[in-house]
């Protein structure tokens, strides 16, 4: 009888000690590391929307771009004219396509004009990423003063001359 409640207890101690660690193991290598990147991502989603800014372009320098800010995930900025440096790393997106290559510098005074609307990812005053439209085929005509041709187009005497 002796032997048998020992046993019973060996046993019942194991089972509990089984059950424990793969208890203890699986919320120590699963459910805390979930939780952890899920606080991490919750943290990075709300730094990234801090850093969008869409609005109006009021000027355009080589190197700087300056907008009226008409959405924001920072309310403080809403409203505010604020200019950007823009370099080599910040991405030029027209509609769904990439205008530059990674550390590949581009005119952007060349694609900017004051009017446009864009949207912004800034860090620490400088511009990450632009993007606004592909205007319409209309809508570029009329942004264009007469007789001069957009980005990429020509003139009919240029064409005659080539």
């Amino acid at each position: 009888m002796r032997k048998g409640i020992l046993t019973l207890i060996i046993v019942a101690a194991f089972v509990i000690g089984a059950i424990t660690g793969a208890g203890g193991m699986y919320y120590g290598k699963i459910v805390l590391p979930m939780r952890k990147a899920e606080a991490m991502a919750r943290q990075q989603r709300e730094e990234f929307d801090r850093m969008i800014r869409r609005g109006e372009v009021t000027g355009v320098k080589p190197g700087e771009l300056t907008v009226k800010v008409e959405k924001s995930g920072d309310p403080a900025i809403v409203g505010r004219v604020i200019t950007v440096q823009l370099d080599e790393r910040t991405s030029y997106q027209e509609g769904m396509g990439f205008l530059n290559l990674m550390g590949e510098e581009i005119d952007a005074t060349r694609y900017l004009k004051p009017g446009m609307k864009v949207d912004l990812l800034v860090k620490d005053g400088k511009a990450l990423a632009v993007h606004w439209e592909k205007p319409k085929p209309g809508e570029q005509a009329a942004q264009q003063p007469p007789g001069q041709p957009g980005p990429g187009q020509e003139t009919q005497e240029q064409g005659q001359k080539k």
